[in-house]
């Protein structure tokens, strides 16, 4: 009996630990932005450990610290309020669907989705509100750092006037396409906090047995469902005819198109990749830092290549087939 209390007493803290430290982390991800990869996982983990309802306490926390810190913009808008409502929809939504089991991949693109909505509108609402065009505030600010970048590099161009001008040039370039960059790159930040706080998440709740959720499968063994190829499929070619269109628009939603069809078959070639390590050496520790820091440095040049394995094994399924297993997905 003894024995017993001690156990619970020893859960009722490390319960109220965690709760201690998803209020620290919303705190500090006021200062340091990059921190919401991390810090909804954190709320839905203290949630699970205490009960749903405390996850509201860290986001009432964020929140307060978001109008204490930031003067809101023209109509009373803070983006900050906006973020804070991204990640206690995002933490709910995780523990709710890791709870009840539901699949990682369509996890992490809800995940992905609802991170989405949430940085188009602290982005481009301002300037909305302003009665400007969406991207009016990201194109002003991308404007100064490249007018820093027009000064510094033009000064140390010396007298060279080609080599100025070539600088000129491409941060004029730079600049005209920054409105059909800003949702790829939204996608990608949405993309990236999606997978991060579904895996993070998923580490927290390691060791402790009485929280229940779903099972994910090794990396080298992750795999894009059947059911979402329809839709990639359908996006691409919708994506290809309005650019036969010429729509005016059109260069954006290609480029977005591009982003959401090529990061998960990026992410599916890395696994295969993986798997093709651990299926031919022992010591894979070793070769798995080489191969991954190699990738890295190397990205702009591999990153193509990657899509291409990952469309390869979604179409004809390798892994599965050396193993004689079903396809699998994550």
């Amino acid at each position: 009996m003894e024995n017993n209390n001690q156990t619970s007493n020893s859960i009722q803290s490390g319960a109220w630990l965690a709760l201690l430290l998803a209020v620290l982390a919303a705190a500090a991800a006021l200062f340091f932005p990059v921190g919401l990869i991390v810090v909804p996982a954190l709320w839905a983990y203290a949630g699970a450990r205490t009960k749903p309802g405390w996850m509201a306490l860290p986001a009432a926390v964020y929140t307060a610290g978001a109008l204490m810190l930031y003067t809101p913009l023209s109509g009373g808008y803070t983006p900050a309020i906006t973020v804070s409502v991204t990640a206690a929809a995002s933490a709910a939504a995780l523990y709710y669907l890791m709870t009840t089991r539901f699949s990682n991949t369509y996890t992490a693109l809800t995940l992905s989705g609802i991170f989405l909505v949430g940085l188009y509108a602290a982005a481009c609402l301002p300037s909305v509100l302003a009665g400007k065009g969406a991207f009016a505030a990201v194109q002003a600010a991308m404007d100064e750092v490249i007018a820093f970048y027009r000064t510094t590099f033009v000064q140390a161009a010396g007298a060279d006037a080609q080599y100025a001008s070539q600088v000129n040039e491409y941060l004029d370039s730079f600049s005209k396409a920054v409105p059909t960059m800003v949702v790829p790159a939204l996608c990608i930040f949405a993309g990236v906090m999606g997978l991060c706080n579904l895996l993070f998440f998923r580490l927290f709740c390691r060791k402790r047995k009485e929280i229940a959720i779903s099972p994910i499968r090794e990396f080298r063994f992750w795999a894009l469902p059947r059911s979402m190829m329809f839709g990639l499929f359908a996006l691409l070619v919708g994506a290809l005819i309005l650019e036969w269109t010429g729509w005016q628009y059109a260069e954006s939603l290609v480029n977005t198109v591009n982003v959401l069809v090529g990061m998960p078959l990026l992410l599916q070639g890395l696994a295969v990749v993986d798997f093709l390590i651990v299926r031919s050496s022992r010591k894979t520790t070793g070769q798995r830092t080489v191969t991954y820091v190699l990738i890295g440095v190397l990205f702009g040049l591999v990153e193509m290549p990657l899509m291409l394995l990952g469309g390869f094994e979604q179409l004809f399924h390798f892994r599965a087939r050396t193993q004689g297993l079903p396809p699998q997905s994550l």
